[in-house]
């Protein structure tokens, strides 16, 4: 099939035999001229209903639509619902009468001339007065059966699937797919506490006193650094911290001379801690020594000290405590909501560590609790959505996906997150999948004007064509046998199809 366009801005549409309406409208919305030709050919499934022709004319709207078919069936139907017809190009070119055609004004203006008749008879028979009577009764018919009938046509829209789409959706400030309102807090305070892994030596020698004996009469100096030692294998030795003289002893009356001296271990740590009388060995052959009481104070002990590396790591675990009071202040916020709306929290950052460095590190703690606390700064945002969110956003994407000869089926849609909420610096995004049926929506207008005065059979193929089902035709009065001649006494009512009917 072939589309000419002949001089004189006329656009010739040739359908062939198998041709349907929808064929016919296609290449009908192509054409682009104010005067469209269809040629026909004979038994083509297009001409064999005058409710096709009649949509094809009112979808030309103001364009002029003629039909040329050698049919004369065809043509008939043309003429029916006032789409001039012709039997040939040549015939319309010629613009020739055909027995389908309306008359010109000139030819029926021949017509209309007469020859007079004598004037009638003053006074009507008998006869003259029946048929005036039947006349009337006939015109009371006519216009009883134009005006008086009515119909209610009920039709559903077949369903056909949509989507399903997928679509990124963000609510939050600077041009969000949803308004977000934005909650803010900025003085976030949170205090970690982190362990001292460093050490410091806390090492003391034993102290205590010695008691020098002296073996002779004459006096002895004992000076500072005197060694003394236990009798052990590898013994423990002490110095003396003090200088002293030992009185001399006497042989009448009988004394000896003592002296007490201070000392302290040589070696660092709790050997040096020994019992009473165990230093006993001095290097001199002059004195006696030996310690009356324990010495004490001796030890080896480590110091916890925080480190650089235990500072760092304490900032680092701050994010922690801060993410605890960010959750602590979103729940706030969800409490104080109002109604209908969903908090998504939080965007959380770390502003500052109000503990410096030089307040921690080198710090000494005791064995017992090597622990230290520093303080750390932050803010938290969170956005508040009303919660018919991502839902109807992703709804209304879907609408955008309808043909425009479509509506969406609200009943249908359905919308399900891919991916869930997630708060970033920009607001809370989402990825939705959404999908549904769409319905063809109903020109009535065309609908009525096509089937005014048809038989009811004509309803069902027509519906279908335009994509609906029939569902039900009430007339009134009951027994009236055909559709109302005028269009404006038809209505139709358009309802969904129940789920068993409408399923795919």
């Amino acid at each position: 099939m072939t589309v000419e366009t002949a001089p004189a801005r006329r656009t010739v549409i040739d359908l062939g035999g198998d041709a349907t309406i929808l064929d016919a409208a296609r290449r009908l919305d192509a054409a682009e001229s104010s005067d469209v030709v269809l040629v026909v050919p004979s038994g083509a499934p297009l001409t064999r209903n005058a409710v096709f022709l009649e949509v094809l004319r009112r979808r030309a709207g103001d364009r002029r639509i003629v039909l040329v078919s050698p049919e004369a069936r065809a043509r008939s139907l043309a003429s029916s619902v006032h789409m001039k017809a012709f039997a040939s190009i040549s015939a319309l070119d010629r613009h020739e009468l055909d027995a389908t055609e309306h008359l010109t004004d000139a030819r029926r203006a021949a017509m209309s001339t007469r020859v007079r008749r004598p004037a009638a008879r003053r006074g009507a028979s008998p006869l003259r007065a029946l048929a005036v009577f039947i006349s009337l009764v006939t015109a009371a018919g006519i216009l009883l059966a134009v005006v008086g009938p009515s119909a209610t046509i009920v039709i559903a829209a077949t369903p056909t699937p949509l989507g399903p789409f997928e679509y990124d959706l963000r609510a939050g400030p600077n041009g969000g797919d949803i308004r977000a309102d934005t909650m803010f807090e900025p003085n976030l305070i949170a205090k970690t506490t982190g362990t001292a892994t460093g050490t410091k030596p806390d090492e003391t020698k034993a102290t205590g006193q010695e008691l020098f004996k002296n073996l002779t009469t004459n006096e002895i100096r004992v000076p500072i650094g005197t060694l003394v030692q236990t009798s052990d294998s590898p013994p423990v030795r002490f110095l003396t911290t003090e200088e002293k003289i030992l009185p001399r002893s006497t042989i009448l009356p009988p004394t000896i001379g003592t002296a007490l001296i201070n000392i302290q271990a040589i070696d660092v740590g709790p050997k040096g801690n020994v019992a009473p009388d165990k230093i006993t060995r001095s290097g001199s052959g002059e004195v006696l020594v030996t310690n009356p009481s324990p010495t004490t104070g001796g030890k080896a002990d480590q110091i916890p000290v925080v480190t650089q590396a235990d500072y760092d790591k304490a900032v680092s675990q701050s994010d922690s405590d801060m993410k605890s009071k960010a959750e602590q202040r979103t729940a706030e916020w969800k409490a104080g909501a109002p109604k209908g709306t969903n908090v998504y929290g939080f965007v959380l950052k770390r502003t500052g560590v109000m503990t410096p460095a030089s307040d921690v590190v080198g710090k000494e703690l005791t064995k017992d609790k090597p622990t230290f606390e520093i303080t750390v700064t932050g803010s938290a945002t969170a956005y508040a959505v009303i919660d018919k969110e991502p839902t109807r956003t992703a709804i209304a994407k879907l609408k955008d996906e309808v043909a425009s000869d479509m509506d969406l089926d609200q009943t249908s849609a359905v919308v399900n997150e891919v991916i869930g909420a997630s708060v970033q610096d920009d607001g809370v995004h989402w990825r939705v999948r959404a999908q549904g049926q769409q319905k063809r929506k109903p020109n009535t207008p065309q609908m009525t004007a096509a089937l005014a005065g048809r038989e009811y059979e004509a309803v069902g193929p027509l519906a279908q064509q335009l994509g609906f089902q029939l569902r039900s035709i009430t007339p009134w009065p009951e027994w009236w046998p055909r559709l109302p001649v005028l269009d404006s006494r038809i209505t139709i009512v358009v309802e969904s199809l129940p789920p068993s009917a409408s399923s795919p």
